[in-house]
C-alpha cells in the first residue's frame, strides 16, 4: 500500500521538497530579524542553535552546498551567515574532529596553506569554506572569520599548529600591496578579523610578534587603501589592544613573546597609537580608540593608569582656558574633542579614574558640553562632542559616591560661580544644557545625565526632585518649550538657576543661534525670564543685553538681531520702569542696518528693530516727558523700513506706525513719512510700477486710515481708502495682494460704531475684485495669492460688518465666498469654506484639506440649489463654483464634485431645474464674453447632458437656441483643442433634442469638412456615428486630410441636412 501510495502521490514529494527548501531558505531570515536590540546578532542567534556534535557533518555538507551552488543561486547571504555560525558553535565540542567525521574533502588540501598530512578531514573542509567566505562583502565574512579562529584554537588542531600556517596566510594578505590583485578593501577585511580574534588567545601567544609587528607597520603606512577605511583601521585597533590586555594578563610570557614585550615598547606604542587615534577623522575609529584605552587601563596599575588618564586630561588643556571661564573653540579640532570625550567618558564608566582626578575630569567634560563650532555654511561641529560629554557626566554621576564628588573643592572648578559643590555645579551646567542646547538628543541626554546625578546623590542639588520633574526627557524634546517653558520654570526654583539661565541664553546657545527662528525662540524665553521677578531684575537682564550689544561686533548682524529681539519683548511686556537708557540703541539701528544687505536680510535684524522702536514708543507714551526721544534717527528708520517690501519687515510696520503716530502728535511734532498726504502720495506712485519696491508705505497706510480721522471716516481716511482699493487694480500681482492686506488692516484697526458706509462699500467692491482675480502667469495660479488675502479682509469685513443683510456689497461678498468653497484649489477652498462657515449656514465640519474634498463636503456646499427659496445671486455664485471644481481638474475631485452635483439637480423639480440651467446659460455666455473658464463650463455641460439632466427641460419652454448658440460662439474660430472637444462633447448631448436635431447635425458635418484639425475630424465623426449611425463614416480615416473624405461628407450633407 505504500509503495502504491508513493506511486499514485509523485507530486507529494516534490511539493515536500520544495516546501524543505523554502523553509530552510526562510529560516535564517527570520533568525537575523529576530534580535531587536542594537549590536552584534551572533549571540542572540546562536542560543537557537542545538550544540549536539552529530550535527556538525551535517551543517559542514549544507554549508558546502552553498559554495558549490550556482552564481545566480537564490540563497541569502543570511543563510550563509547563519550556517557559519553554527558550525562555529559546533566546534566547540570537546570530541577530536577525527573522531567525528572521515568525511573526505572534494578538493585535496587548502591553497596557500601548508597544512599537516595527518590534519582531519573535516578540519580540511572547514578550512574550505572559512577561507571560501573570508573575502565576501557581507556579515557571512563576521562568521567565517569567527569559525576559523574557533577552529585553529582547538586543543586538536594546536597540537597540529594549524594556526600557524592560517596567520601566515592572513598576513600575506594583510601585508600585499595595493598594487597586486585585490579587487576590493574586503579581501583584507577578512584576514585582518582572524587576526584580530587569534591575538585575543593566550594559547596562541606564539603568533603574536608577528601578528604585532605586521599591524603596526600597516598603521603606519598612511598611503595604503586601509588608511583611507574606516573599518579595516578599527580592526588594528581591536588587535593591537588585545595585544596590549594579552600583555598585561600573561605573567610569565617566554620565547619570542618575551622579547617582543622586552625590547619593542609594546604597551607604550599601542598606547601612543590611540591617543592618536582619537583624533582620527572617522567617527567608528574614534569610538574603537576610546573603548580600547579605557580597557587597556583597566587593566594596567593604578599609577601607570593615572598617568594615561593624566595624559588625556592634558589633550584637553591645550584648548581650555588658563584662567578665565570663558571658552573659545575656534582653534580646537572638534574630531579631537569628541575622541578625547568619549575616551574620559569609557574611562569613568569602568571606575578606572581615581578621585583626585575628579576636578580636571569635571572641568573637562563641563567645557565639553558647551563645545560649538561653525563651519563657513553654518553647520554645528560640535554635537557630538556634547553628546560624549553627556555620557560622561552620566558615567561618573554612577560610579562615584556621594562623598568622592564631595570632595572636589568648587575652587578648582573653572565654571562654579558661587556654588557650594560640585556636584550643584554640574546640575546647573546640565540644565543649561537641557534647557538651551539646540541638539534635540543633547537636551534629552542632558537631562537624563541630570537625573542620574540627582538620584544617585540625593540631598545634594537644590529642589532636586522638583528638578527632575520640570527637566524631564519628554519636556525638552521640543526646544521651544524647553527654552521658554522648562528654563522658566527651573528658574523659579532658586536665584542661581535663573542667574545661569539669563546668562546661559544670552550665550551661543541662545541668542547667538545661526538661525532666526532660535533667536526669536531665545528672545521670548529670556523676555519671560525677565518678568519672573519683577523690574528688577528685568534691569538685570536688560544691562546685560546692552553690555552684549555694546561687545558684538557690527558685522555680526545675527546676535544683534536675537539681542535686540529681546530687548524689544523685554519692553513690550512691560518689564522696565524708564527706558532712557535703550534709546542710545535706536540711535545706532541706521548704520547696523547699513543699506540692508542679503546678510543682514537673512538675519531679520530690521524686524527687530522696528519692533523695538515700537516697543519704546508705546512705553514712552506712559511717560510725560517725550522730550528725550531721538525723533531724527527714528524718522530715518521708519522712512528706510517703509520702503522695504520683505515679508518679515512688512509684519513688524503696523505696530510701528500705530505707536509713532500718537506719540508724535503727543511730541508736536510733524508726521513726516507716515502722514496721510505723504503716504497716499507715494502708494499711488509706487503701485504703478511693476516691482514691489515700497509696499511697507501700503501697509502704513493701511493700518493709520482709521487713526487720520479717529476711524474710518472723513477725508483722509476716505482719500486713503480709495489709494488702497486702487492698488487691488494695480498691474503687479504683488501690488493687488498689498493692498488688500493693507485694506484688512484698515479694517482691523477701526470699529464698527466709527465707520462711514460708503467707505465700507469702497473696500467691499476692492475684496470683491480680490475674490474674483484668476491672473494666470508663468509661475501658474497666482491670481489665488490675492484671493487668499481677499478671504482673509472679506472675514474681517463680515465680522465687523455683516450684520446688516440688506447691504448689497456685503450679499456680493458672501456669494462670493459661496462661489470660491467650491473652489478647484484646495488651499483656496478650505479658507473658503471657513469663511463660509463662520457667516452663512452651512453644517459642514472642517479640519483639514480631505474635508473639503469629498462627496458629503460638496453635496452640503450645493445646499443653496436644494432650496425653495431663491437666491438668484447666491445660485449663481454656487454653480459657478461648481464649473471649477466639476469642470477640470483631479480625477479624485471631479468624481466627488460631479457626484454631489448630478444627485442635487436630479433631485429639484423641473421649474427650479430650468431657473438653474437659465442661470447656468447665462453664465456660460459671460465667460464667453469675459474668456474666462469656458472650458471648464462647456465640460460641466456635456457631463449634465450625458446624465440626461437638461433633457427633462425638453417639454418646456427653456431658451435651447439660445444655449447652442453660445456654445457655437465658445469655439468659433478658436484653436483650443480641449474646448473645441469640450464643444462636440455636448453637440452630442443636444443633438437628443429634437428642437435642435437638424441644426446640430448640420454643425457637426460641416465641421466634420472644414476643420482643420484631424484630431477635431475624428471625435466629430465619433459623436455623428452614435448620434445618426450613418454608414457613410464607417470604414473610413478621419484623421487624414479633409479632402480625401469630402464625398462621405457630401452623402452626409445630402441625407441629414435639410435645405
Amino acid at each position: 500500500m505504500e509503495t502504491a501510495d508513493d506511486d499514485e502521490d509523485p507530486k507529494l514529494g516534490q511539493a515536500s521538497a520544495s516546501l524543505l527548501s523554502a523553509l530552510e531558505s526562510a529560516l535564517p531570515k527570520l533568525l537575523w530579524r529576530r534580535p531587536k536590540t542594537g549590536g552584534d546578532h551572533g549571540p542572540v542567534i546562536v542560543g537557537f542553535f542545538i550544540n549536539e556534535a552529530r550535527y556538525l557533518e551535517l551543517i559542514l555538507t549544507a554549508i558546502e552546498r552553498t559554495v558549490t551552488s550556482p552564481v545566480d543561486s537564490e540563497t541569502s547571504w543570511q543563510e550563509h551567515y547563519v550556517l557559519l555560525l553554527w558550525l562555529s558553535h559546533l566546534l566547540l565540542t570537546p570530541f577530536d574532529l577525527k573522531s567525528i567525521s572521515d568525511a573526505q574533502p572534494t578538493e585535496a588540501g587548502v591553497k596557500g596553506l601548508a597544512l599537516p598530512s595527518d590534519l582531519p578531514p573535516i578540519a580540511t573542509r572547514c578550512l574550505q569554506i572559512g577561507l571560501h567566505y573570508l573575502p565576501v562583502a557581507t556579515k557571512a565574512q563576521d562568521a567565517a572569520a569567527a569559525m576559523l579562529v574557533r577552529l585553529v584554537i582547538r586543543p586538536d588542531m594546536q597540537r597540529l599548529q594549524t594556526g600557524d600556517s592560517l596567520v601566515e596566510k592572513a598576513l600575506h594578505l594583510v601585508k600585499s600591496h595595493d598594487e597586486e590583485a585585490h579587487t576590493s578593501i574586503y579581501e583584507r577585511l577578512g584576514p585582518l578579523r582572524c587576526l584580530a580574534g587569534i591575538a585575543s588567545s593566550v594559547d596562541l601567544a606564539r603568533l603574536i610578534p608577528d601578528i604585532y609587528r605586521a599591524c603596526e607597520k600597516l598603521a603606519a603606512d598612511a598611503q595604503s587603501s586601509i588608511a583611507s577605511n574606516a573599518v579595516p583601521k578599527k580592526l588594528t585597533v581591536k588587535i593591537l589592544r588585545n595585544i596590549a590586555i594579552l600583555y598585561l594578563r600573561s605573567g610569565a610570557a617566554e620565547g619570542p613573546l618575551l622579547t617582543l614585550f622586552e625590547n619593542e615598547g609594546v604597551l607604550e606604542n599601542v598606547i601612543d597609537f590611540l591617543l592618536r587615534s582619537l583624533g582620527d577623522r572617522d567617527t567608528p575609529l574614534r569610538y574603537a580608540a576610546a573603548k580600547a584605552l579605557s580597557l587597556i587601563i583597566q587593566e594596567l596599575d593604578p599609577a601607570m593608569g593615572h598617568e594615561v588618564i593624566q595624559a588625556i586630561l592634558d589633550s584637553f588643556k591645550d584648548d581650555l582656558p588658563r584662567r578665565s571661564t570663558t571658552l573659545d573653540f575656534r582653534n580646537a579640532d572638534p574630531l579631537k574633542w569628541h575622541g578625547l570625550t568619549l575616551a574620559l567618558a569609557h574611562v569613568l564608566f569602568k571606575r578606572t579614574a581615581s578621585p583626585e582626578q575628579l576636578p580636571d575630569i569635571i572641568n573637562a567634560l563641563v567645557a565639553a558640553l558647551q563645545f560649538e563650532q561653525r563651519t563657513s555654511t553654518g553647520s554645528s561641529l560640535g554635537t557630538n562632542v556634547r553628546d560624549a560629554a553627556n555620557f560622561g557626566i552620566w558615567s561618573f554621576s554612577r560610579r562615584y559616591t556621594t562623598d568622592e564628588l564631595l570632595a572636589v573643592r568648587t575652587e578648582e572648578i573653572l565654571y562654579a560661580s558661587g556654588q557650594t559643590s560640585a556636584i550643584q555645579t554640574v546640575a546647573i551646567q546640565l540644565i543649561l544644557s537641557a534647557c538651551l542646547d539646540p541638539a534635540g538628543n543633547i537636551r534629552r541626554g542632558s537631562s537624563a545625565a541630570l537625573q542620574e546625578l540627582i538620584g544617585r546623590h540625593p540631598n545634594q542639588v537644590f529642589e532636586g526632585i522638583s528638578l527632575v520633574q520640570i527637566v524631564e526627557y519628554q519636556a525638552v524634546g521640543l526646544r521651544r518649550r524647553a527654552m521658554v517653558t522648562v528654563s522658566s520654570k527651573a528658574a523659579e526654583l532658586h536665584q542661581m538657576y535663573w542667574t545661569a539661565l539669563v546668562d546661559g541664553i544670552i550665550g551661543w546657545r541662545g541668542i547667538g543661534s545661526p538661525d532666526v527662528l532660535s533667536r526669536e525662540v531665545a528672545a521670548a524665553g529670556l523676555a519671560k525670564l525677565s518678568g519672573l521677578s519683577g523690574p528688577t531684575q528685568s534691569g538685570k537682564v536688560t544691562s546685560k543685553l546692552m553690555d552684549c550689544i555694546r561687545d558684538i561686533a557690527a558685522g555680526d548682524t545675527e546676535k544683534l538681531h536675537g539681542s535686540i529681539l529681546a530687548l524689544a519683548l523685554i519692553v513690550a511686556e512691560g518689564g522696565m520702569e524708564s527706558s532712557r537708557a535703550l534709546w542710545g540703541v535706536v540711535d545706532r539701528l541706521p548704520e547696523w542696518l547699513g543699506n540692508f544687505s542679503p546678510r543682514v536680510l537673512r538675519s531679520a535684524l530690521p524686524s527687530a528693530a522696528v519692533g523695538l522702536v515700537a516697543s519704546l514708543c508705546i512705553h514712552e507714551l506712559a511717560d510725560a516727558d517725550v522730550t528725550n526721544i531721538p525723533f531724527n534717527n527714528v524718522e530715518l528708520l521708519t522712512e528706510r523700513t517703509l520702503s522695504r517690501q520683505e515679508d518679515f519687515i512688512l509684519q513688524s510696520i503696523p505696530s510701528l506706525a500705530r505707536a509713532l503716530v500718537p506719540l508724535k502728535r503727543r511730541a508736536g511734532k510733524p508726521l513726516g513719512c507716515i502722514g496721510a498726504q505723504e503716504l497716499c502720495k507715494r502708494v499711488a506712485a509706487d503701485s504703478a510700477k511693476s516691482t514691489l519696491g515700497g509696499a511697507g508705505r501700503a501697509i502704513a497706510l493701511g493700518s493709520l486710515t482709521p487713526l487720520y480721522s479717529d476711524g474710518l471716516k472723513g477725508e483722509k481716511a476716505a482719500t486713503a481708502v480709495g489709494i488702497l482699493a486702487s492698488v487691488v487694480t494695480a498691474m503687479s500681482v504683488d501690488w493687488r495682494v498689498i493692498g488688500v492686506r493693507a485694506l484688512q488692516l484698515a479694517l482691523e484697526s477701526g470699529t464698527a460704531n466709527e465707520a462711514d458706509p460708503s467707505l465700507v462699500e469702497i473696500i467691499a467692491g476692492a475684496v470683491h475684485r480680490g475674490l474674483n482675480d484668476y491672473t494666470i502667469d508663468e509661475r501658474g495660479d497666482v491670481g489665488s495669492l490675492v484671493r487668499l488675502q481677499a478671504i482673509a479682509c472679506a472675514n474681517d469685513l463680515l465680522r465687523d460688518f455683516g450684520r446688516d443683510d440688506g447691504d448689497e456689497a456685503l450679499l456680493v461678498l458672501r456669494a462670493d465666498v459661496a462661489r470660491l468653497s467650491l473652489e478647484k484649489l484646495e488651499r483656496v477652498r478650505i479658507q473658503a469654506a471657513q469663511c463660509r462657515k463662520r457667516f452663512m449656514p452651512f453644517s459642514v465640519h472642517i479640519t483639514d484639506l480631505a474635508s473639503v474634498s469629498g462627496y458629503e463636503y460638496f453635496w452640503n456646499a450645493m445646499e443653496p440649489l436644494r432650496l425653495p427659496a431663491e437666491d438668484s445671486l447666491l445660485n449663481a455664485a454656487v454653480l459657478e463654483g461648481c464649473i471649477s471644481c466639476a469642470g477640470v481638474g483631479a480625477e479624485s475631485l471631479l468624481q466627488a464634485s460631479r457626484a454631489a452635483l448630478v444627485e442635487t439637480l436630479a433631485g429639484i423639480g423641473g421649474p427650479c431645474l430650468q431657473t438653474h440651467m437659465s442661470t447656468f446659460a447665462a453664465l456660460l455666455k459671460r465667460m464667453l464674453t469675459e474668456n474666462s473658464n469656458t472650458h471648464a463650463a462647456l465640460e460641466v455641460l456635456a457631463f449634465l447632458l450625458d446624465m440626461h439632466i437638461p433633457q427633462r427641460l425638453v417639454e418646456t419652454d427653456f431658451k435651447w437656441r439660445n444655449l447652442l448658440s453660445t456654445v457655437q460662439k465658445s469655439h468659433h474660430k478658436s484653436n483650443d483643442l480641449p474646448r473645441i472637444l469640450a464643444a462636440v462633447h455636448v453637440y452630442r448631448g443636444l443633438a437628443d433634442v429634437p428642437a435642435l436635431r437638424n441644426e446640430v447635425l448640420k454643425k457637426l458635418i460641416n465641421m466634420l469638412g472644414s476643420n482643420p484639425y484631424p484630431r477635431i475630424r475624428a471625435a466629430v465623426a465619433e459623436v455623428l456615428s452614435v448620434t445618426t449611425g450613418a454608414e457613410a463614416l464607417k470604414g473610413r480615416n478621419w484623421m487624414a486630410a479633409a479632402a480625401q473624405n469630402k464625398e462621405a461628407v457630401l452623402v452626409l450633407q445630402r441625407e441629414y441636412v435639410l435645405p
